[in-house]
């Protein structure tokens, strides 16, 4: 039997009823949407100003407080992900992630994963200058080579954005389909539209904060970025079809 096989094709219903269930969840979902986008509204502002920052580093420089740190760890781990296509094929992936710890000024310790350009060109016990707003480490200098960090209001715009794009699902599938389709199924759809929307909304939190800087790393972002949301586009789609079980 294929992995598959227990989907069936979801069925589109649009004279049913509105049921007390339907107008509820309906409500969730538009509830879930408003609330999202207001708590999107500070996090926006403060990540385009962030912008603003950035963009005045970039171009005349001391923008930002600076701190005197230091390296004082270097790590690599790899992470692997499985992939199960519509035939029961598995195919895994390995990813390798970099991370440099330092001490601040004050003696505390913090670590960031960074690209593996930035770590190539790093060593321990090496000094380094912290970019610093508000307290928070932006970003780290070294040899004349800056790596930048997603701000805390930037990973708060993408929460609120992922909540958005959770009760979207929500309300669409409520809209356009019917949930009578098994347990299964319903688990299966909601991490293919997880999967279809987390990179993009990544993607535009860190636009937001920094806009767009062309480079292996961006590409290597895009793509990456292209795989994942093409894999749950995939398997979104192919559920919608159903598959039928030998």
């Amino acid at each position: 039997m294929r992995f598959l096989g227990r989907l069936r094709r979801p069925r589109r219903d649009f004279s049913r009823p509105w049921s007390p269930r339907r107008w509820v969840l309906v409500l969730l979902g538009l509830g879930v949407l408003g609330a999202a986008f207001a708590g999107a509204e500070e996090p926006y502002r403060q990540t385009r100003q962030f912008r603003q920052i950035a963009a005045c580093e970039g171009s005349v420089g001391g923008c930002f407080a600076r701190e005197r740190g230091s390296i004082v760890g270097r790590y690599t781990y790899t992470t692997s992900t499985t992939h199960i296509d519509a035939n029961g094929h598995a195919t895994t992936s390995t990813t390798t992630h970099y991370e440099l710890a330092w001490r601040r000024s004050d003696g505390s310790r913090q670590s960031r994963e960074v690209s593996k350009r930035f770590y190539q060109r790093t060593r321990k016990g090496a000094p380094a200058t912290l970019l610093l707003l508000r307290e928070e480490v932006a970003g780290i200098r070294m040899a004349g080579v800056t790596h930048w960090f997603l701000p805390e209001v930037g990973y708060a715009l993408f929460t609120w954005l992922f909540l958005a794009h959770l009760g979207l699902g929500l309300l669409l599938w409520e809209l356009l389909f019917d949930w009578r389709d098994g347990t299964f199924c319903l688990v299966f759809r909601a991490v293919a539209w997880v999967l279809a929307g987390i990179t993009p909304l990544s993607i535009t939190a860190e636009f937001l904060a920094y806009g767009l800087h062309f480079g292996t790393d961006l590409v290597l972002d895009l793509v990456f970025g292209a795989l994942i949301t093409g894999l749950g586009v995939l398997m979104l789609l192919g559920s919608l079809r159903g598959v039928e079980e030998r």
